[in-house]
């Protein structure tokens, strides 16, 4: 009995002194130095260099709509499918307007009727006239019934014109090559002019692949341009499979104002895509490299740290202590960015752990160039 309680009361004790040592340490602060991994800039001359993530988009991709209503009786195509350029893709009801061109047509034989009969009086007046059997004011008056019975067939002429291209538009046309989607409207479907969407048709070759460059990018990319005089001229595609795109774009346009809510500028290269590989919404990385070979500052991508649009480094100094300094930014080159100012070569900058860096105790581990391009983290 007295050994248990004896047992009992010293592990009382290792329990109070376990709690005592930890109420007296500072709370937050790890017990031992904290791994960080570091990395020197280093200055080096590359060509100008950069990666963006991109999005495929159809050149052109319009709704067709009927220019007429009416019922749709026939479907010539079936959604999803590849049509050319004048293609029928669809038949509406034609019988109203097929009655409507037969009733302008009489009304058209009719007015043409009704001129004849007008010339035939004109020139009948007309000799009476030279006879002095008829009035001149006669004469008159006959020669503005042709005019304004002229006028009569030629508004008629206009309303048949009308009533054939009703009946003409019952059919519905591609209006360029390319891929219809699958949303297309079933046999049966009353279709209203000009709101109805039957059916969207996009191109597909070419191809515009979006991404977009930000305000440092932009210019930085538009001092290349005035000093090659070219910009974009080759520009490749990496798929998200990774693979290259076998064919060679180039920009085809590029938004002429900066997006003010984010700060970038919309840009498009063009790609052929003759084996329809490249489909809307596909997502792949832009590689645009430029002419000039200029001494640049490269730090990690995942070094920088982006905050209400300003960009930071944590530097580490002589004396281990972290300082975080705003830099300048330029295009991205590989797993690298171009830093314009802030820092210099030989400052040593963590790449990870710089999060809980700042004020502990620190334990740098130096990554190499080749560690950055593997993706090395520890």
């Amino acid at each position: 009995m007295k050994r248990t309680y004896k047992a009992a009361m010293m592990s009382l004790v290792f329990v109070l002194a376990a709690v005592l040592a930890g109420c007296g340490a500072p709370p937050g602060l790890p017990k031992g130095p904290i791994r960080v991994n570091t990395y020197t800039v280093t200055a080096e001359t590359v060509p100008l260099r950069a990666e963006y993530s991109g999005t495929v988009a159809a050149a052109a991709q319009v709704p067709i709509r009927s220019r007429i209503s009416g019922r749709v009786l026939v479907k010539f195509v079936q959604g999803g499918q590849t049509v050319r350029a004048g293609q029928p893709l669809f038949r509406l009801d034609s019988r109203e307007y097929d009655a409507a061109l037969a009733a302008a047509l009489a009304e058209q034989a009719q007015a043409s009727a009704g001129l004849a009969n007008q010339k035939l009086n004109y020139h009948r007046y007309r000799a009476l006239a030279a006879q002095d059997a008829a009035a001149a004011q006669a004469v008159t008056d006959r020669e503005a019934a042709v005019r304004q019975q002229e006028a009569v067939v030629q508004a008629n002429a206009a309303q048949v014109q009308r009533a054939r291209d009703n009946v003409k538009d019952t059919i519905i046309y591609a209006p360029f090559s390319g891929k219809l989607s699958v949303d297309d409207v079933p046999v049966g479907t009353y279709v209203t002019a000009g709101s109805t969407a039957l059916v969207t048709i996009s191109s597909t070759n070419p191809v515009f692949v979006e991404f977009s460059l930000s305000e440092q990018e932009y210019l930085q990319w538009m001092k290349e341009k005035n000093r090659t005089g070219t910009w974009g001229a080759a520009v490749q595609l990496r798929l998200s499979d990774g693979s290259i795109y076998p064919y060679t774009g180039h920009i085809a346009q590029m938004d002429p104002r900066l997006n003010e809510a984010g700060g970038a500028i919309v840009v498009k290269a063009v790609f052929d895509n003759p084996q329809q590989l490249l489909i809307p919404g596909l997502y792949g990385t832009i590689l645009l490299t430029g002419q000039t070979a200029q001494p640049v500052l490269l730090v990690p991508q995942r070094a920088v740290q982006q905050m209400l649009g300003k960009y930071f480094l944590s530097v580490l100094n002589r004396q281990g202590q972290v300082q975080k300094k705003e830099v300048q930014v330029g295009p991205k080159t590989g797993k690298f960015w171009v830093i314009t100012s802030g820092v210099k070569a030989g400052d040593v900058v963590i790449v990870d752990g710089y999060e809980k860096a700042e004020g502990a105790v620190l334990s740098p581990h130096v990554l190499t160039k080749a560690d950055i391009e593997r993706d090395t983290v520890s």
